[in-house]
């Protein structure tokens, strides 16, 4: 015991700062609301490198230095940087990602005992990346001064945005998703997207550590009156864009278009054969329900239809004769193969079936989750695809498909793919209508994750100014408008349908048109402004 004892006395203030940061930050997701806690759950982390680093860094510098062991205080001073943000990352993750835990039995998870170090190495590689910010915010400081505080919200962001790309891309916890139950805040995602939203929130917290912190009474005041403009600002101005939208935007396909269905139907019971008959027969109900209603697109989930109609065409033929008999589209996530090298490959796709019962388009998942539907770099060294902890082993599609409706045009998002704001962002430019996210949450359990899976794809309404209808097996299903508000909502394991409304607002947004541009001019101005003050100042610390 002495030995943890020791590692916990020597990094105290670290694992402080760190860990009450890392549970503030999950307090903003669900299933808390305290979302605008965002504004200001970094400031013990922030705090830390604004007061403390400093002092901490040179007393661990000269004790080194004391005791023959030579640390230079540019070592040590990285060090407690990097220590800090990776005890932030773990307290942050741990809490957020912890239903892992939950799965049910019917993921398809075969190897249960897996869950756990899964769970350790997630929130391990995870931790990494806000290892990096405190990285990057040591760094700054000793170079900076107190002025590298300043750096903090392109830092934070542009880690952000590393986590969010690759291979190994996990957008899951990005601080502008916790903005994403209230749509007045999240207005600005049409100029800057999810980053330069993240990038605002950093620099709230930055200025509420100086109006808490500084030394100096006027710029505790200037700080705490800037904090006040700029959320007071954001707010009012998303307001007015609401306003405007509601004002301006285009209603396509006529009100009540698009239906959204939610079978909810057992996940231990979907693929078993002797049900098949019965998830056919609800699916054709609701093919009838939705054209009786007025609809002229009908959308069914991820997988809602549990065969591949290559080798049971028969069922196919049952969903074009529904869609023949009511006159209606029919959208609907199967599992489709393609025949490659002499073998067999599974893609994760999606089917649209016009009303006059013929295929009219076809779709297989680009973005595959990592670990739950390949195997990363399994691409590139094919042995990889041989382990099996129970994932599924999909092969990658290669292109977009615009899906050509009575409702309009779209494009179809499985699941984790509406995590990816530059991935949906192409549809736009595309020429889209409006988005369609199909997903099959009902794997997650009763707990936080289908909730928190959900409010990234609000996100992309917002940025493109178009409505997103998504359609979840076991919830949450709904149909968001280009201002980010639900308009209709189906919760967690309920069977229902919901009907709405394809609205595109007049033009592109500026986040269509030029993706992450003002996000990285953000960035830039965050940093330059952080060199500008500190020469000011005259506090940028040399190198060591």
């Amino acid at each position: 015991m002495a030995g943890p004892m020791r590692f916990a006395r020597s990094w105290s203030e670290e694992l402080i700062a760190g860990g009450a940061s890392g549970l503030l930050l999950a307090l903003c997701f669900p299933p808390f609301p305290t979302r605008y806690l965002a504004a200001v759950a970094l400031v013990p982390f922030l705090r830390y490198f604004y007061a403390r680093l400093p002092v901490r860094a040179a007393e661990f510098a000269a004790a080194h230095t004391a005791n023959g062991r030579g640390k230079s205080l540019r070592r040590v001073t990285l060090e407690r940087g990097l220590g800090a943000g990776f005890a932030l990352g773990v307290a942050f993750f741990a809490t957020l990602l912890y239903w892992i835990l939950n799965l049910i039995p019917a993921s398809g998870v075969v190897t249960r005992w897996i869950l756990f170090p899964a769970l350790v190495l997630l929130v391990g590689y995870l931790s990494c990346y806000t290892a990096l910010a405190g990285l990057g915010l040591a760094w700054f400081g000793r170079r900076l001064g107190s002025a590298a505080l300043w750096a903090a919200p392109a830092i934070w962001s542009l880690v952000e945005y590393a986590r969010s790309h690759g291979e190994l891309a996990f957008s899951w916890g990005v601080l502008a998703n916790a903005l994403a139950a209230h749509p007045a805040a999240i207005q600005g995602l049409a100029v800057y997207g999810a980053f330069g939203l993240s990038l605002v929130l950093v620099l709230l917290n930055v200025l509420a550590v100086i109006a808490l912190c500084s030394r100096s009474r006027r710029s505790r005041v200037a700080a705490a009156a800037a904090f006040a403009v700029v959320a007071g600002g954001h707010l009012l101005w998303g307001e007015a864009e609401i306003d405007r939208l509601d004002r301006s935007d285009t209603v396509l396909g006529g009100e009540r278009a698009v239906a959204v269905v939610q079978p909810n139907v057992d996940l231990a019971l979907k693929w078993e054969e002797a049900y098949r008959d019965s998830i056919f027969r609800q699916m054709e109900r609701y093919v009838a329900l939705a054209a009786g209603e007025g609809a002229r697109l009908v959308v069914f989930p991820e997988t809602a239809a549990p065969v591949s109609f290559k080798a049971s065409p028969e069922y196919l033929g049952r969903l074009q004769h529904a869609a023949r008999e009511n006159g209606i589209d029919v959208l609907t996530g199967y599992v489709d193969h393609s025949r490659a090298a002499d073998e067999w490959r599974s893609h994760n796709a999606a089917m649209l079936i016009a009303r006059s019962g013929l295929p009219a388009g076809n779709y297989h998942k680009v973005n595959l989750l990592p670990f739950g539907e390949k195997m990363p770099w399994s691409q590139y060294i094919p042995a990889l695809a041989k382990l099996e902890f129970g994932q599924a082993n999909f092969i990658a599609g290669s292109r977009r498909t615009i899906f050509e409706s009575d409702a309009g045009s779209f494009g179809v998002l499985i699941c984790y793919e509406a995590a990816f704001a530059g991935y949906t962002r192409r549809y736009a430019l595309d020429g889209v209508d409006f988005l369609v996210n199909i997903t099959n949450d009902g794997w997650f359990g009763p707990g936080p994750g289908p909730r928190q899976h959900a409010e990234m794809a609000i996100l992309r309404a917002v940025e493109n100014r178009m409505t997103l209808a998504r359609a979840a097996y076991t919830g949450v299903s709904m149909i968001v408008d280009p201002a980010g508000r639900i308009h209709e909502r189906i919760g967690l394991f309920t069977e229902g349908m919901i009907l709405g409304t394809p609205r595109r607002a007049a033009g592109r947004s500026f986040y269509t048109r030029h993706g992450d541009a003002a996000f990285f001019v953000m960035a830039l101005a965050s940093i330059v402004l952080a060199g500008a003050l500190s020469r000011r100042e005259g506090r940028g610390a040399p190198s060591a």
